[in-house]
């Protein structure tokens, strides 16, 4: 229905030109019916040779549009039947969390379609169904609804999902559970195997040329999740204004009404800003948290090299997904800003930027030559 409205929209465009005689040869006056043709004489011929080009012009326009609609509707049932066996995917979420964030980053790499739920970060009603009470939750809409808990463990099932093909209840057999006491003695659930993809030898070595490819992306994503995203809130809330800046995003993008969105800017902003401080002194940053920040951004920057422009090579691997993630939610805030410019991350970060947006076929093809 599209292509065909598009195509009656251009044909009532070829008319409109020809009745109104504004396709003519360029470097020439307009020579529409009746005007003077380059050399000043009314002539027929001459309206006649105008309508042979104008005709000839727009035809091959009007089929070079309409080539490109039919392409684009071919391009569309692909990426529907891309992956036909994937369930349909929805994403518990605060838009602002970092662990959100990664999994995002990884769905939209692998064009895989999904649905988001903001969930009030107060009520958390939109996840009473869950015993398991954080974000992200990703529920896999199968014969049977599946329940993937924690960031890097839903990376995992994924992208082993779709290298295997395997059933995926059996894959997220592969990841249990498991419960045990934090530092503070607080009993936290934990997967202990996380940063693996269940893959056979052969799935495998098509993953990963080498082996230690292979074991560098899990050492980095381990260092996203235990080090990179503790240095996010230091810098955001480093200061009362930087504080303020952070929850006034965080109340826009979030899920608050008026009223607790008003408390929870103001209230959450000076909360924040001294949690911040205690955040620091729990992870031993220097008093410049920026330091930190910069330097995380560096030591990122010095294992990819200068050979390769992502850690996976010409391609990101799951490390560059998870440490992409993770820095996107501070875009539009200071902290973000200041890191572009104070460590070399910026190259990199526009070129992950970039191959995120581009579909995954498109990738495919560009690879191929």
């Amino acid at each position: 229905m599209a292509l065909s409205g598009a195509g009656l929209g251009l044909k009532r465009l070829v008319w409109r030109l020809f009745k109104e005689g504004s396709i003519g040869r360029p470097g020439l006056p307009r020579t529409g019916f009746g005007e003077r043709c380059a050399y000043g004489s009314v002539r027929r011929g001459c309206g006649l040779l105008s309508f042979t080009f104008a005709l000839g012009g727009t035809f091959g326009f009007y089929q070079t549009v309409r080539f490109y609609l039919r392409s684009q509707e071919h391009n569309a049932e692909c990426e529907a039947s891309k992956f036909p066996d994937v369930p349909q995917l929805t994403l518990y979420q605060y838009k602002t969390c970092p662990f959100c964030s990664k999994v995002r980053v990884f769905l939209d790499y692998h064009d895989l379609p999904y649905d988001t739920v903001e969930v009030n970060p107060v009520l958390r009603q939109e996840i009473k169904f869950s015993t398991y009470r954080k974000v992200p939750i990703l529920i896999a809409h199968a014969e049977q609804n599946l329940q993937l808990n924690d960031s890097s463990v839903i990376i995992s099932v994924m992208k082993t999902y779709l290298l295997s093909r395997k059933n995926l209840e059996e894959i997220m057999s592969y990841y249990p559970s498991m419960k045990t006491k934090n530092e503070k003695g607080k009993e936290v659930i934990e997967y202990n195997n996380k940063y693996w993809l269940m893959l056979d030898e052969q799935e495998t070595e098509h993953a990963y040329p080498t082996k230690e490819s292979r074991v560098e992306e899990m050492k980095w994503r381990r260092w996203a999740d235990d080090w990179l995203v503790h240095l996010i809130s230091p810098n955001v809330y480093r200061t009362p204004r930087e504080a303020l800046a952070s929850f006034d995003y965080i109340v826009h993008e979030g899920k608050f009404g008026g009223v607790e969105g008003y408390f929870a800017k103001y209230f959450g902003a000076a909360a924040m800003f001294f949690i911040s401080k205690m955040l620091k002194r729990r992870h031993n940053l220097q008093e410049d948290v920026r330091q930190d920040l910069y330097k995380a951004a560096n030591d990122w920057v010095a294992a990819i090299g200068k050979q390769r422009p992502f850690l996976g090579g010409e391609q990101p691997n799951l490390a560059d997904l998870a440490v992409f993630g993770v820095l996107r939610v501070m875009e539009g805030l200071e902290a973000f800003d200041d890191l572009m410019f104070h460590s070399k991350i910026q190259p990199w970060y526009i070129k992950m930027k970039q191959v995120i947006q581009e579909p995954a076929g498109h990738r495919a093809l560009r690879q191929l030559h």
